[in-house]
């Protein structure tokens, strides 16, 4: 005898049913299924939330999904090269030499001397 199986859409509305309040007995009865396949039903709906019951196979991502990974890879890579160049960039400035004087004289550096203000001498 070959096993049962349940549309994903059976599943969900009874999640739903149950997670509005209804008790797990009424669902069963309701939908004519037995508690206890509500419960393994419920356990992988708390841990998966709107992801659970993905179908046979190998679980397949939502278009979606996909979208954002591949997005946030590129973000990733995009990142990783403006990393490498501000690398590279500040080791370039921390290996020059700051000159010491515009003019190579040593008047630049030394403080200006104030003048006297009018009328004062």
């Amino acid at each position: 005898m070959p096993r049962q199986e349940y549309s994903r859409e059976l599943k969900l509305a009874a999640m739903r049913e149950i997670d509005s309040g209804k008790g797990m007995a009424e669902v069963a009865r309701m939908y004519q299924l037995s508690p206890k396949r509500l419960e393994t039903w419920r356990s992988e709906w708390r841990a998966k939330g709107e992801l659970a019951f993905p179908g046979k196979g190998a679980q397949p991502q939502s278009k979606l999904n996909a979208d954002r990974i591949s997005e946030l890879e590129r973000k990733i890579g995009q990142q990783a090269m403006e990393i490498d160049f501000l690398k590279k960039a500040l080791r370039r400035f921390r290996e020059q030499r700051l000159p010491v004087a515009v003019n190579g004289g040593t008047d630049s550096m030394s403080k200006s001397k104030r003048r006297p203000k009018r009328g004062q001498s």
